[in-house]
């Protein structure tokens, strides 16, 4: 969608707090973009030995770590980046968006697209000389010219502590729908209000792997889509209390923008 920040006013919001275990050995050239880990609650490691190069691990349901949103327990799954991003702030669009995607924790869930969460993070394009630190643990280890996976070999990053630093800067919540298909609807979105920067060759190394994967398509977000009767909500900085170290949230505000009460579109291009 596009928030628009001028409309925003109070509304409560639960905030969000990430618990995140998982470890990469491996990175996936999805054919549609870049992803660490496999859309499922399970852990999976790379296996160079066997016939094929990523085995499962782990079933307890909650391997990889997990996100409390809006009260519940939701399973960290994967995450991915798109370029342009799929979600733009007052009409403008940013160089990459960072999806971390989750499921509730329903074992009668899994295998469905039902009960999504996506903790959004969206990417500035900067100079030459402030490329993502935290991408170049990474980012040039996927594959380029086809899909499938390369391992992994390289320091063990911290996700968890990622975003829980980015999440203290706030962020913008509203039910929307997948932006692949199936484009299921019910999907709790959560955009972070701080925004990270990315240098031109991290973004033209994902582009340079789009156009291999994709008929020579260098791109992979759906464009914004109308917000009709949806609801905005927006949390603002985490302040600390000195004096009894807890963290207090301050006002919630929320937008309500104007638009037909009409059903979620469901329409949607590529990953």
């Amino acid at each position: 969608i596009n928030v628009v920040t001028k409309d925003v006013k109070q509304a409560p919001t639960a905030a969000i707090s990430t618990h995140f275990k998982a470890r990469a050995t491996y990175v996936k050239n999805t054919g549609h973009g870049f992803q660490l880990f496999e859309t499922s609650p399970h852990s999976s490691i790379y296996n160079s030995s066997a016939a094929i190069e990523v085995s499962i691990d782990d079933y307890s349901g909650s391997s990889k770590g997990y996100s409390m949103i809006g009260g519940d327990k939701f399973n960290f799954y994967q995450v991915h980046w798109h370029t342009p991003s799929e979600n733009t702030i007052d009409g403008q669009f940013f160089a990459l968006e960072a999806h971390f995607v989750h499921q509730l924790d329903d074992p009668a869930l899994h295998g469905t697209y039902h009960r999504l969460a996506v903790i959004g993070l969206l990417y500035e394009l900067g100079t030459d000389k402030e490329c993502n630190a935290f991408l170049d643990k990474f980012w040039s280890t996927f594959p380029i010219d086809k899909k499938g996976v390369a391992e992994y070999a390289g320091d063990t990053f911290d996700l968890n502590a990622k975003l829980s630093e980015e999440m203290s800067n706030g962020y913008h919540h509203w039910y929307g729908s997948l932006t692949t298909p199936p484009c299921t609807e019910g999907v709790s979105w959560n955009l972070l209000k701080v925004r990270e920067k990315v240098c031109q060759r991290q973004v033209d190394k994902l582009k340079q792997g789009l156009a291999a994967t994709q008929s020579g398509i260098n791109f992979n977000n759906r464009v914004p889509q109308p917000l009709y009767h949806r609801v905005v909500t927006e949390t603002a900085k985490v302040q600390r209390n000195v004096g009894v170290g807890q963290e207090v949230s301050s006002a919630v505000r929320h937008v309500v923008l104007a638009g037909l009460a009409m059903p979620l579109l469901a329409l949607a291009r590529a990953v």
